[in-house]
Formats: C-alpha cells, structure tokens, sequence
C-alpha cells in the first residue's frame, strides 16, 4: 500500500510539474496573485481570530476582578483562566503541560523517540480533555449553560466575545 500512495503521489507530482512548465506568464501571474490573495485570508482570518480572543479575555478577566493585561501573556493567560473555575492546581498542571509539549514538538529530528510521540500524542489527548471540561467550567462560572460551554469548545472567541461583553456576571468557581 505505501508503494502505492507513494507511486500516487509520484504521478501526481509529475502532472503538477508539467502543468507549471507548460504555464505562460500570464497563467503563472494569476495562479501566484490567487495562492497569495487565499494565503493572505488565511493570514489575516487567523490575525482577527486571534485579536478576538485576547479582547474577549481581557474582558472576561477584568469581569472577574482580574487584571486584564494577562490575556496578552499566552501561558499565564491559561493559567488565570484556568484560575478562575478549577479548585487546586490544575492551572499549573495544565501551564507546564504545554511548556513541556512546545519543548518536546520543539524536538524536530526525523527520527523521534517512540517514548516522545507517545508523550505527545497522551499530552494532545488531556490538553483537548481539559480544554473541554474548561469550557464548561467557565460557562459555568458565569452562570451560563452546558450549550454555551460546548459554543466556547468549539468557536471559542465568538462565545468569549457574548461572554465577555454580554450580560453575564462573574459567580465565582463551580462546583
């Protein structure tokens, strides 16, 4: 099968190749002005969506008398967050969780230890698992419900943004 994929690929490869030889350029113009113009969205779609996140949190945390500033820090902004609904110290678990998997990923040889795709791949398995059960906990936090946290899991800056600028109080950490 892998001889298969990558005699696939292969083909697939050669074709791509002779299209772009046989461009003029003018098609060659157009086709790099669309590759750039797609990347470009993509670029400022994930620059919006990250803007919307910080602006969401700082106003989550000053809801919930905490300074806003740290949601411009990316690990202590998971930290009061994770601060602001868990009981104990999930939030340095969680904080040194991802140091340690930017760290190990950081390990790029070719040839990775099993050990350390095994440590990733358990690490990325608990990070969506609290995330989650995050999600949740801070819909509850703010006395909203388990359709609202399931909103924050999956589009997470819009729900923050009705979170952040809507109606809803900080009620201090769930049960």
């Amino acid at each position: 099968m892998g001889i298969w994929i990558n005699g696939a690929l292969a083909e697939e490869a050669t074709r791509i190749t002779a299209a772009i030889e046989g461009m003029t350029a003018n098609e060659a113009a157009v086709a790099g002005t669309v590759f750039g113009l797609g990347t470009g969205f993509i670029i400022a779609l994930g620059v919006v969506w990250f803007v919307l996140s910080v602006i969401a949190d700082w106003r989550i945390f000053t809801k919930a008398g905490r300074a806003g500033w740290k949601s411009l820090i990316p690990i202590l902004n998971d930290y009061e967050e994770f601060d602001l609904c868990w009981s104990g110290s999930i939030g340095i678990f969680y904080s040194i969780m991802v140091i340690a998997v930017q760290v190990i990923d950081g390990y790029t040889d070719e040839n990775l230890p099993m050990v350390l795709g095994v440590v990733l791949l358990a690490a990325g398995i608990v990070s969506i698992v609290l995330n989650f059960k995050q999600s949740m906990k801070l819909a509850k936090a703010f006395g909203k419900g388990t359709a609202f946290g399931a909103g924050l899991f999956l589009l997470g800056p819009v729900f923050r943004l009705v979170l952040g600028f809507g109606g809803a109080q900080y009620q201090g950490k769930p049960e």
